[in-house]
Formats: C-alpha cells, structure tokens, sequence
C-alpha cells in the first residue's frame, strides 16, 4: 500500500520550473531538481498523512551520485533515523556525464527489520552530487510504501473452526513443573537443577545393568551348527568319520567359510586353469594314432579344402576346418594414420596473409603470432603482384574483402589464435568468415608442431598498413 504524503515541510533547494511540489503528485508529471548547477547538497522534508511502518521504497533518481532518505515522527523531530543510504552514480561517472536515468526498488528485505516496527510521520530525502558542477540534480519520483494486516475477528480455518484461547491457558509442560515449585518466580533454576537431577538418576540405572549385546541371527545359527558338529552323537561327526576312512590315504582338510561353502585349494584352481586353457586351443579330431597326426600337420599347410566354410572332416589331413570367431560388439581397430608434423617456426611458411578491419594493438598481436609460426606478412595485397593466400577479416564487405573475394581464404583471426595456443595448423574452413564455406568438406590435413615457439625478430621493425 502506497503512503500518502501531505505537504512539504522544508525544501532546500528548488529549480523554478521542477519545483519539489512535484513529488507529491501520483503518478508525478514532472522531476524536483536543485535551483544551482554548482549545488552540493539538496534536501527536502515530506510530512506524511498519517504515522505509518515503512516497509518499501521506490526511488527514481535524477543525476545524483548518492540517496539517502531519513525518517522521524513528530515528537520528536530532530531526531532522523536512516532507512535507506544508496549509492547511484560513481564519481567517475559523474566526472565524464555519463548521467542514465535509474530506478531502484527497496523491499522488506533491504531494509533494516528494526526499522521496519517503527512508525513515523516525517521523511527527508538527502541527495548529493559534488563531481560535476555544471549538472543540476535531484528526484524523478519517491514512493512510500507500507503493508497492511486486516483482523476480521473471524474463528474460522476454512470448514475447522478454530480453539478458542484462554486468559490463563499455559502449556502442559509448563502447567506440569509450575505444580511443582508453586508460584515461586525463581522456578527456572529449580526447573534445571530438576531436570539435571533426573538425567543423572537415568544415566546411573544404565550404568548399573549388566546389558549383553544382540547377536545377529546367522551369526546365532553359526554357532548352534558348531556346538552340533562337536557332540558326538551328531549325524555331522558319524559322516566326518566315514568319509576319514575312505579318505585315509590322502588326508585333506576341507576348508569352509562361515556359510559352508568350500573354499577350493590352489591346486585345484591350477588344474582348472590348464583345462580351461587347452580347451581355449586349436579344435582337433583325429581317430588315428600320434604319428599319423604329425603327419596330418604337414599335409595341412598344402591341403585347400581346409579353407572353405564347412563343418567336415578334410579327406587329406583329417581335421577340421579353423573355426571363424565372430564377437558381436567387437570393432575392428582402424589404424590411423599418423598425422603430419612441421617445426613450429615453419608451420605457416607456404602462408602468405594480410589483415583487414583490425586495429591496434590487437592488429600488431595477430600479425605477431602468425610470423612466429612462418607466415608472410604483405601489407597491400592485390590480384597481381602482391597476392596472398588468406585474407584475415574482422567482418565482411571491408576495401580489402571486395577486392580479393574469390582469390584467396578468407578468414577470421580466430584461425591465427587457435593455431598459435594448440601448436597445430588447423584447417582453415573451420574459421571461414562465409557460411557457406564452413559447410563444404576440408580440403587440408591438421598439421602438428614439434617446437614450441621461437624467438623472431621484433615485429615493430615493419611497417603496419591501415586498418581498412
């Protein structure tokens, strides 16, 4: 809710034409400024209808640097409490007129919640502009703004009816230890002597219990299945027995985990390995005897019908054709070739450029770069005498792209940059300054460098061309 201003109590200072009567108005028509350029301070004093909690302010500033507005209630009046204190303009700003109009909006939450609780019936704005003393200042608009909370007295929460409260109406725990202690006003010290008494009393009758721990259930059935195999009555020991008589000759312990499973031995483990392993080599049938089998590995190397896509037996070397393992989800590598690769210092010497649009020192850091990679630098290029092979152009249309569109690559200066920081010559559609040449397919290869880069001689020695 807006809070209504009634009168101007005191104004420091006022233009004719943008008087602070201005201000009252709502939507305001027009700003308050001050009567002097060379003014530092202007100051003006509202005196609101009623008292009223400010909980928001919106401010439309006009060339001032810095804001702030105060608060006081008629009782006492000299005694201004600061709401707000914001800073608009720098003073550099305000040195070079670099005036914008701005509008800052202050909620509950940047202001100060102290403040907020207070009524008051006066306000005065404060605004300070000492940089520029040719410009007049002041306010486009201040609004005032505050909430209001309506008590309909009603008991209602939607289809609930609410508890009515009483007078004397405590809560239980309060009701339980005041029983205790009486109307004695000092009951919160004999409350926490009381409370501290009672935990101490709890922590000794823990102390004292002997408490055994929870096992948990497998660990409980564990246990019962051990106390079974020890007894010598048990189904376990008059196995164990019996299989100790066959197994006489070779005593082995059997090894088990907690839930019964056996654990393999090694050596166990080395047969399995070498079964695995010489079922993973060549499949083999022969029904004749090993000589006739070494004979047959002679024959293979000249038999042909082993070649071909069939499941039988080869009439010369009795075997089996190499079956033909096809893994799903397993790609062939494909073996790349290398890429080439040039000295750093000669990675642009087939390279001959010019710059267009450009301008210092980012036009002295482009050429900079692109001659430490070996590039020619040529300062007027044209289609005869002095051609170059790339054209590296701020934007399109410039004196440098009507005349050499269509006889070199055209470029932006991206393409000098990324070449300069991998240690790569990049092919150079991938910074083409048309579209329509970034979409065609590359015609030139990555180009690695070996080095990193060297010393040149000093850039600034040559001559710069103009920026066109």
């Amino acid at each position: 809710m807006i809070i209504k201003i009634s009168r101007i109590i005191n104004c420091s200072s006022e233009h004719p034409q943008y008087p602070a009567t201005n201000l009252l108005e709502h939507p305001p028509k027009s700003s308050w400024r001050c009567l002097k350029p060379t003014e530092v301070i202007a100051t003006v004093i509202f005196q609101l209808v009623e008292p009223s909690c400010i909980t928001g302010l919106d401010i439309g500033n006009y060339r001032s640097c810095i804001v702030v507005v105060e608060a006081s209630s008629s009782s006492e009046p000299d005694k201004w409490i600061p709401i707000i204190n914001h800073r608009f303009l720098s003073h550099d700003e305000a040195i070079n007129s670099k005036f914008r109009d701005q509008v800052q909006i202050f909620t509950k939450r940047e202001l100060n919640p102290d403040v907020i609780k207070i009524k008051f019936d006066r306000v005065k704005a404060t605004c300070m502009q000492s940089a520029n003393p040719r410009e007049v200042f002041g306010l486009e608009f201040i609004i005032l703004r505050t909430e209001v909370t309506l008590d309909l007295g009603l008991d209602v929460f939607g289809r609930f009816k609410l508890k009515e409260k009483k007078e004397d109406e405590l809560d239980d725990f309060k009701v339980k230890y005041l029983q205790l202690f009486g109307k004695n006003k000092n009951y919160k010290k004999d409350l926490k002597e009381k409370i501290t008494e009672i935990g101490l009393n709890k922590f000794d009758k823990k102390q004292e219990k002997t408490s055994i721990p929870n096992k948990r259930p497998i660990l409980q059935q564990l246990e019962a299945d051990a106390l079974d195999e020890t007894k010598p009555g048990s189904s376990y020991s008059t196995v164990k027995k019996t299989n100790s008589n066959e197994n006489s000759k070779t005593s082995t312990v059997v090894n088990r985990t907690l839930f019964g499973d056996v654990i393999p031995s090694p050596k166990a483990i080395k047969n399995v390995d070498c079964n695995t392993s010489n079922n993973l080599k060549k499949r083999m049938y022969s029904p004749k005897n090993s000589s006739q089998h070494n004979s047959s590995v002679t024959k293979k190397v000249l038999c042909s019908l082993c070649q071909l896509d069939s499941d039988e037996l080869c009439s010369t070397c009795n075997m089996l054709p190499e079956p033909k393992v096809t893994v799903e989800g397993i790609t062939k590598k494909v073996v790349k070739k290398p890429k080439p690769k040039k000295e750093f210092k000669k990675l642009f010497e087939d390279i001959s450029f010019s710059l267009s649009g450009y301008a210092n020192p980012q036009r002295d850091e482009i050429r900079r770069k692109a001659l430490k990679m070996g590039a020619k630098y040529i300062a007027d290029p044209n289609i005869t005498n002095n051609k170059c092979t790339h054209l590296i152009c701020a934007f399109k249309n410039t004196p440098k792209f009507q005349i050499l569109k269509g006889h070199c690559k055209i470029i932006d200066h991206k393409f000098i940059e990324e070449c300069f920081d991998t240690k790569k010559r990049i092919p150079w559609r991938r910074f083409a300054l048309d579209s329509k040449e970034r979409s065609q397919p590359e015609s030139e290869e990555e180009i690695e460098g070996l080095m990193s880069p060297i010393s040149t001689p000093s850039i600034y020695d040559q001559e710069t061309d103009d920026s066109n």
